[in-house]
Order: C-alpha cells, then sequence, then structure tokens
C-alpha cells in the first residue's frame, strides 16, 4: 500500500466524527469524491457530514447520498467536539470557503487532492497531480480499505472521473482512469445515465442564460485566445440560477485555433468592490495553473480559476492581456 493512502486511511480510522468539505463552485468530482468519502468513513463506523460552501446543481440530484450534504455555514459558530477531523477533498483548505473555518477546530485536517497547486494544507496529505481526477484517489483509498464497490459507490466515482475527464476527451485521461471506469462500469455504474444527467439536462432558463452569454463571445487578433461572458443582468433577464454557469467555458473552447479559452463571472455585489470569477481552461500548450496563480488563483495545467476584485471590463482587460502573451509564448 502506498505510504500516503496507508496515512490518510489510518486518519480516517482514528477519530469519532469528520466533516468533509468541497471546493467552492464545486463541480461532480468534488461533490463525487466528497460522498465517496462519506460512503467510505459510513462503512467504516463514523459520523460523517458533508459540507459546501454553495448549493448542489438540480441536475446532480442522481447522486447517491446528495441529501446528506449540509451548508457549511451552519457549522462555523458550533462547538467543535473531542475527536472531530476535517476531510478536505479536491482542493486544499482556503478553497473551501466558510468550511476552512473549521481547519483550525477540528484535531486534524485529512486532504486529498490531484491539484498541482495544491501546497499540502493538511495535517495527513495525499496530493497526486498525475492522478485524472480526484475520484481516483477516493478509489484507491477505498480499494486499500478493502471495501467491495457497490452501485452507490460506483456512481459517485465514476461520475467524478468522467467529469473530470469531460467524458475521457481531455489530455488528462490516462489508462488508469480508463481502467478504473472499467471496474466501476463492472460494479454498477451506468456510463449513459450518468453522461445524460451531467451533460444533458438543463433548464429552460440556462438555455436562455445560454443565448445572451453567446453574444459576449469574442476572440483574440491572433486567434489564440477567445473568451466568454456571464453578467448579472443576464442572469436577471433570463431567470436562470448563477451556479447554471457551469460549462459556458466549453464554447470559446471549441474554436479551433483557441489555446487559453475564459470564462468572465460578475460576481454579486459585496459592498462597494465588485469582482469577477475567471475560469481558464488550455488545449495543449499553455499551463494555465501557472496563469492563474499570478492572480493568486491555481488548478491544473489545463483547468485553473481565480477571483480579481475590480468591474468585468477592468478585469477582462487585464486577463485577456496575460493571456494573450501566455499563449504567444507557448507557440
Amino acid at each position: 500500500m502506498n505510504e500516503q493512502i496507508a496515512a490518510v486511511l489510518g486518519a480516517l480510522q482514528a477519530y469519532r466524527r469528520y466533516f468533509i468539505a468541497c471546493h467552492v463552485d464545486p463541480d461532480p468530482d468534488c461533490v463525487g469524491s466528497m460522498l465517496a468519502a462519506d460512503w467510505l468513513l459510513e462503512r467504516l463506523g463514523k459520523e460523517a457530514i458533508p459540507l459546501s460552501h454553495d448549493p448542489m446543481l438540480p441536475q446532480w440530484r442522481f447522486l447517491p447520498r446528495l441529501e446528506r450534504v449540509r451548508p457549511a455555514n451552519e457549522w462555523i459558530d458550533q462547538q467543535m467536539r473531542p475527536g472531530d477531523a476535517l476531510v478536505v477533498v479536491d482542493c486544499d483548505v482556503e478553497r473551501t470557503g466558510d468550511a476552512a473555518a473549521l481547519a483550525d477546530r477540528v484535531e486534524c485536517v485529512v486532504n486529498i487532492d490531484h491539484h498541482v497547486t495544491n501546497p499540502g494544507t493538511g495535517h495527513v496529505n495525499l496530493v497526486r497531480p498525475q492522478a485524472a481526477a480526484a475520484g481516483e484517489l477516493l478509489f484507491d483509498i477505498i480499494k486499500a480499505a478493502g471495501q467491495p464497490l457497490d452501485r452507490e459507490v460506483a456512481t459517485l466515482l465514476y461520475a467524478a472521473v468522467m467529469a473530470d475527464t469531460g467524458s475521457f476527451r481531455f489530455s488528462n485521461t490516462s489508462a488508469r482512469a480508463l481502467a478504473i471506469a472499467s471496474e466501476l462500469v463492472s460494479a454498477g455504474a451506468e456510463p449513459d445515465r450518468i453522461a445524460r444527467e451531467i451533460y444533458d439536462t438543463r433548464s429552460w432558463n440556462y438555455v436562455r442564460l445560454l443565448s445572451h452569454a453567446l453574444r459576449t463571445l469574442g476572440r483574440s487578433e491572433c486567434g489564440r485566445v477567445a473568451w466568454i461572458s456571464l453578467t448579472n443582468q443576464m442572469l436577471a433577464a433570463s431567470g436562470a440560477r448563477r451556479d447554471e454557469a457551469e460549462g459556458l467555458i466549453q464554447y470559446p473552447r471549441m474554436i479551433a485555433g483557441v489555446e487559453v479559452a475564459i470564462l468572465f463571472r460578475e460576481l454579486e455585489p459585496s459592498g462597494d468592490a465588485p469582482a469577477v470569477r475567471v475560469s481558464l481552461r488550455s488545449r495543449e500548450r499553455v499551463d494555465v495553473s501557472a496563469l492563474a496563480q499570478e492572480f493568486g488563483g491555481g488548478g491544473h495545467e489545463r483547468a485553473a480559476g481565480f477571483t480579481l476584485q475590480g468591474t468585468l471590463a477592468e478585469v477582462h482587460e487585464r486577463v485577456v492581456r496575460r493571456a494573450i502573451a501566455a499563449a504567444e509564448a507557448g507557440k
């Protein structure tokens, strides 16, 4: 057994109650991995409480155990017990939003992640950038624990691995990720249903939002950078939820010749300081995790993000200029 996996498994058996946190703006990998950890802890006889800073998307309702996820802010002011621990999946502690407040109040923080920018902020860390998804790491931990896979956890882990590899289309799709997916299907995961629920189930208001956002689609003169923007006005006009913006970045990314795709999302007003969430994707030549780190963010070589203070126009100008320079340097 790998030493890091053994250390994580030991930590998952050593405490009484576990809070499990995913990152802000959750995706199927962090949600599926968080709920797989919840599944494992239940089988180890532990009390577990999955937490999220943001609400779960309606199209994820097919995921087993999703109803167990609680708002992280419910626990900010509650007293911790002796024997409490925090498990952070698919990110470092700081990216968990409200759940990060628990890190200094529990006896142990276990960090399980596959992002190269994660500095290892737990007491026990399993950070493996070569893994295709956090779900791949949870698969390894569950196997090391000797727990047989059932349909429930197979569905959670397949959704995690499938989503973070872009339905096995992205460059992080490895032979091992495909082998794990095969084993999960044998254990009961249904690839067609999972893909349909994640990718092909959208509200009418989402489609209306898409029609507004596509009008902002733009491309640099060099043709290597493209972007799309989402404003608060678009959300109000379409009636769509803020979390329905997930996936809009695929439209600039699919343009031939584009190396860096960018999604700009205006955040809800907070005082006098406007802010914009920026998501980055690259095709094959640009390390967008390095680009994100320049702006205080992080992520993967091919997918990363960060938040900047400023108006949409100000952030757009700064980021596009830097992205063009990175794309031209990587040509």
